[in-house]
């Protein structure tokens, strides 16, 4: 327990810093699909083998079957450093024989959005009525719950099927480059992550993103690193701009481990 609660302050320690330069590795994704093929990519399994190990292990990820948790975005002004909005959004996800499902629901102004999936079929309600292809909560049904159920499983989700670690040498300063990429059928969206991970470190020192069909990179750290019963997750994602000022929190908070949950109520209407 003490050598565990040691790695969960050393994670914060790493992951708790100031903004970060873009990585300076050609941000070349590969083809979308492409398989850890090169020798080199062994390093980069070892350095999130690392990361997981300094978590507990698969173990700790094996303890989650169910979870309940409030998802806030904030957004921030850059220029004045004040909090301009916030919108709360209520999770819930379980594994199901059907495969991971997913609930989140939300307020926006006067309209309560429910959306989710089941593991077969994705669905989405708005104050009781029905939603259908050609509407966003619909159609974002499906990418968002396998959103929170990943973000909430990270670095363990890294081990799924369909991901694929690549090792990018070295920079100037000598930090292992992790470029992370996934396949056909994991996921709606053709992203790719960016690690970089410091020798001796079993955390990543930064962490960086680029949508799909985007050029820039986006920056984040991580901070408030949280257990509850054993379980270990990020409470707070933040987000920075080119000048390294924040501009988007996300926050994890009201999380409950394995809450008993009705199956029927990640199925639609």
């Amino acid at each position: 327990m003490i050598q565990k609660r040691f790695a969960i302050l050393a994670l914060a320690g790493v992951l708790m810093t100031t903004a970060w330069a873009a990585p300076a590795w050609p941000p070349d994704a590969g083809p979308r699909g492409e398989a850890a093929t090169q020798a080199g990519d062994d390093t980069a399994e070892a350095l999130v083998d690392g990361w997981i190990d300094a978590l507990g292990g698969m173990e700790t990820y094996r303890k989650l079957q169910s979870a309940s948790y409030t998802l806030t975005t904030e957004i921030w002004d850059p220029v004045s450093g004040r909090l301009r909005r916030t919108r709360p959004r209520y999770v819930t996800i379980a594994r199901l024989e059907t495969g991971e499902a997913a609930r989140i629901e939300r307020w926006e102004g006067n309209d309560f959005i429910q959306h989710g999936f089941d593991g077969v079929a994705e669905w989405a309600v708005m104050n009781g009525e029905t939603l259908g292809p050609g509407d966003k909560d619909y159609d974002e049904a499906r990418y968002v719950s396998g959103d929170v159920f990943y973000w909430i499983g990270l670095p363990f989700k890294l081990k799924d099927p369909g991901v694929f670690l690549h090792y990018d040498g070295t920079d100037d300063e000598g930090r292992h480059l992790v470029r992370v990429t996934f396949g056909e059928d994991v996921g709606d969206h053709n992203d790719t992550w960016f690690y970089t991970f410091e020798e001796g470190r079993a955390m990543p020192e930064s962490i960086g993103y680029r949508e799909e069909g985007r050029e820039n990179i986006s920056r984040t750290y991580w901070e408030d690193i949280r257990e509850v019963d054993g379980y270990v997750f990020t409470g707070r994602r933040v987000h920075v701009n080119a000048d390294g000022r924040i501009w988007k929190v996300l926050v994890t908070s009201d999380f409950v481990l394995n809450p008993e949950v009705d199956p029927a109520m990640f199925k639609g209407p």
